[in-house]
């Protein structure tokens, strides 16, 4: 979830950024072309103020002079304008010396800010060849005057008339290099501009593609690891419910079984007269609850290995063990089996419950199906460290299992034909916690020799 919260936080982040880019990219631009108008209008005005000198300077009609007059103050508001940003004088009067200029009001501000975030930067060659023009301009505006005084006096002579055009001729052909370079830095610069924030732009959209890619390959990882858990849970509830049919055929006939014969017994034993066949009937009654304790223990045990989920912890395999063998030692009255350890391995990390049902089951069955006809019954119990897997054996020399029946201990409620000792649960109840343990289970055994189980579990930590 904190992968695809920090995704779509980026997608959101680069969003914003890609749409700020675009924002200020037609900002920019639209300012650029705000100047290079103004540029056209100040161009005009620089011609318009120069014809109308010129016409002045031949007619003497006092009309020209006002013209001049008029066309010369756009390009000079445009000079006040410049002056007045320099100066930090407040945006309306420089707005107010633009608008003189004919600048169009809705292109005002953003010129403003171009004026001012790009002064020392893609704006400060511009600037500079608006300021190199000043000089000419005023030039021009005091010749205007100089001229309009000698004309009103009378006192302009054909000489100064030919100097005057001259110095008109020069002064526009100035100013019109400069208005040139104006226009073209300005296009370079608008081009360079562009350029970045084309990149920025790609760069955005890269981010933003990459990521939601990103967020779609982990969204439909999730969604696979979803629906493998949701097959896996379905699976496992098909192979629960089946088990649990076969459970409660088995348990319905495996406790009512008992039950009627203690019910047969007691009707037995009230009828007999004779001490030893009485005592008989009560020893078959007692070996008929202790193997109903077993199957019931052994229907609780698979119960809790179905339902107690995970929970590893560090402890001492070889305490666990002498406790198992504790509780086993005298469990089945008449077998005396001598039970040797050969522990390795001690301190361990995985499932300890899990773990004490596994070596609980392997011990008891070793005792269980220990074989009357040897004299000398034993069990050995092993543990080892083998490639970081707890390795634990249990080999017994008891009646051992026919190979036919290997490949089927461990189905639930599985006896082999020749013994009824068992349930047919607690191989299935071992085989249950290997597999959630991550671990193997191993079978050797050989009829009348004995049989060796090996059970490999993982370190969990």
């Amino acid at each position: 979830m904190k992968r695809n919260f920090y995704l779509l936080l980026f997608i959101l982040i680069a969003s914003v950024v890609l749409i700020s880019i675009n924002y200020y990219t037609i900002k920019i631009l639209s300012a650029v072309r705000a100047y290079i108008n103004g540029e056209s209008e100040y161009s005009k005005g620089q011609k318009d103020a120069s014809l109308y000198l010129y016409t002045y300077i031949e007619t003497e009609d006092s009309s020209y002079i006002a013209a001049f007059n008029n066309a010369i103050w756009v390009p000079m508001s445009d000079n006040l304008a410049r002056k007045s940003i320099i100066n930090n004088y407040s945006d309306q009067v420089t707005a107010d010396y633009f608008m003189i200029g004919r600048n169009h009001p809705d292109d005002i501000p953003g010129m403003i800010w171009l004026f001012k975030t790009f002064r020392g930067t893609y704006m400060k060659t511009p600037i500079l060849l608006w300021t190199d023009a000043e000089p000419l301009l005023n030039r021009l505006y005091n010749m205007g005057v100089a001229l309009n005084a000698k004309v009103r006096s009378g006192s302009l002579s054909p000489e100064e008339k030919v100097k005057a055009v001259q110095d008109i001729s020069q002064i526009s052909a100035e100013l019109y290099k400069r208005e040139s370079e104006f226009s073209q830095v300005l296009g370079d610069t608008a081009r360079k501009i562009t350029n970045y924030l084309l990149w920025a732009n790609i760069l955005c959209v890269l981010v933003i593609i990459s990521n939601i890619s990103l967020y779609a390959i982990v969204t439909i990882r999730r969604l696979s690891r979803s629906y493998q858990q949701l097959q896996a849970t379905n699976k496992e509830i098909v192979e629960t419910n089946k088990e649990l049919d076969t459970l409660v055929y088995s348990v319905s006939h495996d406790l009512r079984s008992p039950i009627t014969s203690i019910m047969g017994l007691i009707h037995i034993s009230k009828d007999e007269q004779d001490i030893d066949g009485l005592r008989e009937c009560m020893n078959l009654i007692e070996t008929t609850i202790k193997q109903q304790d077993i199957f019931i223990m052994e229907i609780i045990d698979f119960f809790r290995s179905k339902r107690t989920s995970l929970n590893c912890t560090k402890f001492s395999l070889k305490a666990l063990i002498e406790t198992v063998v504790a509780s086993n030692k005298f469990s089945l009255p008449g077998k005396s089996v001598t039970i040797t350890r050969l522990l390795d391995l001690d301190h361990v990390y995985t499932d300890e419950l899990r773990v004490k049902m596994i070596v609980n089951n392997l011990v008891s069955n070793a005792i269980k199906y220990s074989d009357d006809t040897k004299p000398e019954k034993t069990v050995l119990i092993k543990t080892y460290n083998q490639f970081n897997e707890i390795v634990i054996e249990v080999i017994d020399n008891g009646i051992g299992i026919d190979e036919q029946h290997i490949d089927k201990i461990f189905n639930m409620f599985f006896v082999t034909s020749h013994s009824q000792k068992g349930t047919g649960l607690g191989l299935y109840i071992l085989k249950q916690n290997v597999g959630k343990l991550k671990g193997r289970v191993h079978v050797q055994s050989v009829i009348g020799s004995g049989s060796t189980f090996t059970v490999h579990l993982p370190m969990m930590k």
